[in-house]
């Protein structure tokens, strides 16, 4: 399988760290006329299930619910297995006798029950029959439910590819995946192969039984989604090979990517698509005797390339005792998108050195006092991660806003620093744009009480990381966006304030 990497909390030395069926009960159960609008529903799970042979058996699962948030009382529940009798039988159970399974309730509102049933020794592969659930209550009317079984099942398996190191863009990637059959009953339609891909994977060529879907719901990271549909029927215990290999380029947005494919079994006619030449599926003899137990596998790819991380500082003029605010930015330039694959809340942690002689009054929401090396209290300052955010691209920017008092004695001119840390070696290599300084100007004129002063986004002051004994004092730390850095959304952070001097 490939390896699985996470990120997870960073720590300076300086201290800092980013935050890291139709039978009924015998009982009597009639609902009094003042109860007859009282209505339950018990439905099952899945209303087509198939008995594979990994495992021999399969869970009939069903769900009761009283309407309006209800509750009924002395409630007898039947699962009718009589439909399904020449081919499946219940497993050992005390809720279950011959082919009937019960469940008394004393009172119900929402909950759910399963039970198991395996084939008869010497069944026929293929078939076929219906299973019921009913119900009785003394003060409901209970609604019951069937499902069709099936002895047999289609159990499609792919192969599994090694992951890819060392990738760089420009280079192309190919996976020959296989198709395999292990269950009782044939893929008699055909089978379809989705084909996930994340931002720095490209799927190259165009087949004419391939076509493009929306990504939506398949997760944050990926960014395109492919279909293809093999009108071929896939017998049991038959392999069958990709006529070619899929081709994959690996783009410029590389860096930590992942290519996704499965095989499930076609329900329906294969319908028309795009332009090309067919993709087809190639007999190759009988199913391998080991493999992936799956019918899905994923690739993870990594890439030489690199982000490139920027931080803006920011000047702010105001009155001595009177407040201003401050705004920090911090961009990937790209060109690689950069995400955590394993993890959603994985961030980019940025430190913030405020001022000398000033006090923060408004601070990013998840911020806390960042630990020092030796577990002792830090003083004033915090550290962060921030709320969950999908993803920012390349040439998106995050900016976390601090708010600051400027005490009696603060300086004319008064300087702070923002940086960000290092998350995953040689990530960035470029650390001459990494920190930026934060300075506060005090106008003339004398003090202020209240908010007085004006904001405007300087450009980087100064460069290079600042040695760790340079972040004494009042210290905030955040996780200035996601590190999983990919969707093209701006990252907002919400804030809780926290005191501090």
């Amino acid at each position: 399988m490939a390896r699985r990497s996470r990120v997870r909390a960073v720590a300076t030395a300086a201290g800092a760290v980013a935050l890291v069926a139709g039978v009924f009960g015998t009982g009597p159960a009639h609902a009094d006329t003042a109860d007859a609008a009282r209505k339950m529903t018990v439905q099952f799970a899945e209303h087509e299930l198939f008995i594979g042979t990994e495992p021999a058996s399969v869970n009939l699962s069903y769900r009761w619910k009283v309407a309006g948030g209800g509750t009924a009382h002395h409630v007898h529940l039947t699962v009718d297995l009589s439909g399904v009798a020449d081919f499946a039988e219940p497993a050992p159970s005390e809720h279950c006798k011959g082919n009937l399974c019960t469940l008394d309730l004393a009172s119900a509102t929402s909950d759910f029950h399963a039970i198991t049933v395996m084939p008869k020794p010497g069944a026929v592969v293929g078939s076929s029959g219906t299973v019921t659930v009913s119900g009785t209550a003394s003060d409901a009317t209970v609604t019951g439910d069937h499902l069709t079984l099936t002895n047999g099942a289609t159990q499609l398996k792919v192969s599994a590819s090694a992951e890819q190191l060392n990738q760089v863009p420009g280079d192309t990637l190919t996976f020959p995946l296989d198709v395999w059959n292990n269950g009782q009953l044939p893929a008699a339609k055909g089978v379809e192969l989705r084909i996930d891909t994340t931002a720095g994977l490209h799927l190259q060529g165009s087949c004419a039984n391939c076509r493009d879907v929306p990504a939506s719901g398949r997760g944050g990271h990926i960014v395109r989604e492919t279909l293809c549909d093999f009108p071929t029927p896939v017998e049991p215990g038959r392999q069958y090979a990709l006529s070619s290999p899929l081709s994959v380029k690996v783009g410029d947005e590389a860096l930590r990517d992942k290519i996704f494919y499965e095989f499930t079994p076609l329900t329906s006619a294969a319908p028309a698509n795009g332009p090309g030449s067919p993709l087809t599926l190639v007999p190759r003899g009988a199913m391998p005797s080991d493999g992936n137990i799956d019918p899905y596998f994923t690739t993870y790819v990594n890439s030489v390339n690199h982000a490139d991380f920027a931080v803006t500082g920011d000047t702010v003029t105001g009155r001595r005792g009177g407040h201003a605010t401050l705004h920090a930015t911090v961009i990937d330039r790209g060109p690689a998108v950069v995400e955590d694959l394993l993890d959603d809340d994985a961030f980019l942690p940025v430190l913030v050195k405020l001022p000398p002689g000033t006090k923060a009054t408004k601070i990013p929401d998840n911020c806390q006092p960042p630990p020092t090396d030796d577990g002792s209290d830090p003083g004033p300052g915090w550290a962060g991660p921030p709320t969950s955010a999908p993803s920012a691209a390349p040439g998106r920017q995050t900016r976390p806003v601090v708010h600051r008092r400027h005490r009696p004695r603060t300086p004319a001119v008064s300087t702070g620093r923002v940086r960000t840390l290092e998350v995953m070696k040689g990530l960035d290599p470029d650390a001459s744009n990494d920190s930026a300084a934060l300075t506060l100007r005090l106008a003339q004129g004398g003090s202020a009480t209240g908010a007085s002063g004006s904001v405007s986004g300087g450009p980087s002051a100064g460069s290079g990381l600042l040695a760790d004994t340079g972040f004494g004092g009042g210290r905030i730390a955040w996780g200035a966006g996601a590190l999983l850095l990919a969707g093209g959304t701006a990252v907002a952070l919400s804030r809780r304030s926290r005191g501090g001097n």
